[in-house]
């Protein structure tokens, strides 16, 4: 029988003794959403998808109808845009060093954060924390990472000397899922902190393109093929992925969103058992 699985089901089939050559998948598309090279996006956990080229903010619902658009030409070129959650979304400028949020109708919210009043000069990766009020910023040349709050109060927890004590020196992407921080670096692997700031994983992986994380699994995007392991080591898995040429990808709700020059494909995956 044919079912269709969330791929932590899946997993826990496996460790169960089902060996990965005796499973048979399938990517079935749920939707596509048309963009351009030069396009930031992402999408929230309502599964709305956000949109940003040439100085304008597109919010589309999971249907793929456009429901809000905003300006942001005087907010500098876009670096990220984070849902902190599904009443605001921050604008991050690497160029102009500031963070500016917008509610879910994408009306501005307040003057801007200016990152140089917080003594930080070169932030160049933001995400977002289960913290209310608050987000991790990269500050790329103190080689730390702070928990910075949005409402101007003192910072919150920091992870310091990173270079010095990890040799993290090449970090390309940091995300925080379920209450873990994962930072990854191209030339050396995954990085797993608690949200104290203490190192609880590193998984020695190469040519890693992009992660995302859930639970215990880890989901590793590689050149031709999507790799998902485990935290605790109990299995490894390797999916061909369902579209030529990923640049990026994020897992939300069960789906998979795999960004390519031109879309952004949003898929199940399916296993048969």
């Amino acid at each position: 029988m044919k079912a269709l699985l969330t791929v932590i089901i899946a997993l826990f089939i496996i460790q169960l003794g089902q060996a990965q050559d005796s499973i048979r998948y399938t990517w079935e598309k749920v939707i596509s959403y048309p963009v351009n090279s030069g396009e930031i996006w992402n999408v929230d956990i309502m599964e709305n998808f956000y949109a940003s080229n040439e100085g304008t903010i597109n919010k589309y619902n999971k249907a793929g109808s456009l429901m809000f658009t905003q300006s942001i030409k005087s907010l500098g070129r876009t670096k990220q845009l984070v849902p902190l959650n599904i009443m605001k979304i921050i604008h991050f400028s690497e160029e102009q060093q500031t963070l500016c949020y917008f509610d879910n109708t994408l009306t501005s919210l307040d003057d801007c954060v200016e990152l140089v009043d917080r003594d930080i000069l070169n932030a160049t990766i933001i995400t977002a924390t289960s913290k209310p009020g608050q987000v991790w910023v990269l500050d790329n040349i103190n080689s730390k990472i702070l928990l910075l709050s949005l409402q101007g109060l003192n910072q919150g927890q920091e992870i310091e000397n990173l270079g010095g004590i990890l040799s993290i020196n090449n970090i390309s992407q940091m995300l925080e899922r379920t209450n873990r921080l994962y930072l990854l670096d191209r030339e050396k692997g995954v990085y797993v902190f608690d949200l104290y700031g203490t190192l609880i994983h590193h998984k020695d992986v190469q040519k890693v393109k992009e992660l995302d994380a859930y639970e215990q699994s880890i989901f590793l995007l590689m050149e031709h093929r999507l790799k998902i392991i485990s935290l605790d080591e109990e299995y490894e898995l390797e999916f061909e992925l369902p579209v030529k040429d990923i640049l990026e990808f994020k897992y939300m709700n069960q789906f998979f969103y795999f960004r390519t020059s031109t879309a952004v494909h949003k898929l199940t995956l399916q296993i048969e058992k």
